[in-house]
């Protein structure tokens, strides 16, 4: 005996059936309203559209009907006639300006064509017959809409436009006339509906039709019949467009719009057979489907029921395939959990790359000194004396070896561009940026998602965005809010006007934006100078911003400030998308060949801005035998390689305050004393690996005194007389 049929299996039979149809009715419902909706809305954005271009080509008629009536304010017509050549060129040219207009008419109370900008000499022409003209006459105001005729000069079909000239007592005397081209809507209309669903009419509040698209015959159009004007024509709506169905079934849409004050009505007609067929051809292709899945249904129910038997073994196989699943998702959260653990010890890193310059000055100053010391005391110090000064000097060692440490945690050496995602950083970074911010300011996140990838140095974009947050705080004293978000954002050629590292395109956008004090506009205009601040004394260095600006223009990206006093700042990163990493050039280590004696006399100029680095510099210098002269920033040391006498070598810090660093004045000495042998020092791993970019020898911080010694011995050796 067969078993019956469990109650799901009937149930999803009759489903098989049932659903399908019911999905098919709701979808045919749904679909009539959309189609009905959407032809309303393309209406009413269309007829929009036709009425906004219709008041503009009117009103700048009018405004060359207003030009032509003070052109010839004051003059009689015997004066007008008399200056006739030169009214025809200002015509002429005033009807080349616009394309809408095919020629542009002076005419005189008798109905001839004084003026005409079309011809030189005027033809013999008169539209004293003319409809409008015998309106204007009659005394009806304004601006008068001719029906469309053809032009006995150019058998070009166009409508007038029309004003009265009136004499200083109001009598009429003569007509303003501009002549509009049917054609110049004609197009627009077609631009606004190149697949020609849609039909266009722009018509007098009587119904005398002036231009029609598409249009089958030659464009003259006949009086109308009042009796078929519909009231939307005679009554138009000015503020909403006036719906509604003509024809015996009703098959036609029309919307009609007042353009403007004047008495011109724009019309546009969807025909309904077309939203009906359209609609039918969805819901055959919907019936399709639901066959279809009808057919898929019952087929399951027929394999649902010959496999019922084997239902256990099925799920089994499914709590197995579960099992799995969170498996695979147990190990993806655990690999989440250390990509997010190694985002934090980058963040980290990128802290401690910040103290790195200070730092190797202080180990220089230290390291100096315990040079210095040494040959003071020289054979006078005993063993518990050296011991000592062996232990500094293992100090200073061990901090310069933990200072290498930080600055290679750090990636300060050199810029590694990748392609990353922006949104994945910004996660990441945020709660960093949090902790910089402090618990009186709040910290909101929007990303944009489905961002491209973009290049960019994650430290550097990261420490980038830390130095921007740590000024955002400062801006806040009183505690706010900080938005970080994400975009994709086009830059044209005008955006970047003033960047030739970057290119028109798309970028990914990083915007930073407080509710601080913001800035003014001399402030703003000076953000990204290098050591420009406008913090209290020692509160910050001023290169927060210009290393932002300087890694942006590295990256070949973009950067922007909106700031206005009192209403906060906004700060934002536009990252290149799709690009390579640059490459990395090795800088060869120089050799340090022992003993080398300095040349007697020899002047050195040290340029030095931390005192104690400057002081233990010169002092070794001096020791060593060496004449030395020690100033303390570019502008200074400028000054003096100006000054008559001689410096036979210049060693020079980087990073230096006076708004020029150690390589730009390397460069203005080197243009000024071009044999001159120069050497610079920094704490700025960064900046040693791209000696090769500048083209100066650079020695790291911190440097033995002797090292010191010995290279400066060789490149005086190696020079050339300067003259």
């Amino acid at each position: 005996m067969r078993a019956r049929l469990p109650p799901s299996l009937r149930l999803l039979l009759a489903a098989s059936l049932v659903v399908p149809l019911g999905f098919l009715v709701g979808a045919a419902w749904y679909d009539h309203h959309r189609l009905q909706n959407e032809a309303h809305a393309n209406l009413a954005r269309l007829s929009a559209v036709a009425r906004e271009h219709a008041l503009k080509v009117v009103e700048t008629n009018s405004l060359v009907l207003d030009r032509m009536e003070d052109r010839i304010r004051g003059l009689s017509w015997a004066e007008i006639e008399a200056q006739n050549e030169p009214i025809q060129r200002w015509l002429r040219g005033l009807d080349e300006r616009f394309a809408q207009i095919t020629s542009l008419h002076l005419t005189r109370p008798d109905g001839r064509v004084v003026t005409l900008s079309i011809a030189w000499p005027t033809p013999s022409l008169s539209v004293a017959d003319r409809l409008y003209f015998r309106r204007l006459r009659d005394g009806e105001p304004g601006m008068i809409f001719s029906e469309p005729v053809r032009s006995r000069l150019t058998g070009i079909v166009t409508f007038a436009v029309a004003r009265r000239r009136e004499s200083a007592d109001g009598q009429f005397d003569g007509a303003l006339i501009g002549s509009i081209l049917p054609g110049y809507f004609q197009a627009q209309w077609h631009a606004m509906d190149p697949e020609g669903r849609a039909s266009f009419a722009l018509m007098r509040t009587d119904g005398q039709m002036l231009a029609v698209h598409p249009s089958a015959g030659d464009g003259l159009h006949g009086p109308p019949d009042p009796a078929t004007v519909p009231e939307a024509v005679r009554h138009p709506s000015i503020a909403n467009p006036v719906i509604a169905r003509f024809g015996e079934r009703g098959e036609w849409l029309t919307a009609f719009r007042q353009v403007g004050q004047h008495p011109l009505v724009v019309s546009v007609t969807l025909s309904l057979d077309q939203v009906r067929a359209e609609w039918l051809a969805n819901t055959a292709r919907m019936a399709l489907l639901c066959l279809v899945a009808a057919l898929a249904l019952g087929f399951t129910t027929l394999l649902a029921i010959r496999r019922w038997r084997s239902e256990q073994v099925m799920l089994s196989e499914l709590t197995i395939s579960r099992d799995e699943l969170q498996a695979e998702i147990a190990r993806r959260e655990a690999a989440e959990a250390g990509l997010l653990q190694a985002q934090r010890l980058e963040s980290l890193g990128r802290l401690t790359g910040g103290v790195a310059h200070d730092f190797n000055n202080l180990l220089t100053a230290i390291l100096g000194t315990v040079h210095l010391l040494e040959r003071h005391l020289g054979a006078a110090a005993d063993e518990r004396m050296r011991k000592y000064i062996g232990m500094v000097r293992d100090a200073v060692q061990r901090g310069a070896r933990l200072n290498a440490s930080l600055l290679a945690f750090a990636r300060r050496q050199k810029l590694h561009a990748t392609s990353l995602d922006a949104n994945d950083l910004v996660q990441g970074f945020a709660p960093l940026i949090q902790r910089a911010l402090g618990e009186a300011v709040t910290l909101a996140v929007h990303l944009e998602p489905g961002l491209p990838p973009c290049r960019a140095d994650a430290a550097q974009l990261e420490a980038a965005l830390l130095n921007l947050a740590i000024n955002a705080r400062d801006a806040m004293t009183r505690g706010g809010t900080v938005m970080l978000s994400t975009r994709s954002a086009p830059l044209d050629a005008a955006q970047l006007a003033t960047n030739p590292d970057a290119r028109p395109g798309f970028y990914v956008a990083l915007a930073l934006q407080d509710t601080g004090t913001g800035m003014p506009p001399e402030v703003r205009e000076r953000a990204f100078e290098p050591f420009f601040t406008t913090k209290p004394q020692g509160k910050g260095t001023g290169l927060g911003l210009s290393q932002v600006f300087g890694f942006m223009r590295q990256l070949g990206g973009h950067v922007t400030i909106e700031s206005a006093l009192g209403e906060g700042t906004e700060i934002t990163l536009f990252l290149p998308v799709a690009a390579e990493p640059p490459a990395a050039l090795p800088v060869p280590a120089p050799s340090h060949p022992d003993g080398l004696r300095p040349p007697a006399h020899a002047t050195i100029l040290v340029v030095e801005d931390d005192e104690r680095v400057r002081e233990v510099a010169a002092e070794t210098l001096r020791d060593a035998g060496f004449q030395v002269v020690a100033v303390q920033d570019g502008p200074e040391a400028l000054a003096m390689l100006g000054r008559p006498g001689r410096f036979d070598l210049m060693f020079s810090d980087i990073v230096m305050p006076g708004g020029m660093t150690g390589i730009e004045l390397a460069q203005a000495a080197r243009r000024m004393h071009p044999r001159l042998p120069i050497l610079l020092a920094t704490g700025f791993a960064a900046t040693v690996e791209g000696a090769a970019d500048h083209g100066f020898e650079v020695l790291p911080k911190p440097y033995d005194q002797a090292a010191l010694v010995r290279r400066i011995a060789e490149l005086l050796a190696e020079r050339q007389p300067v003259a």
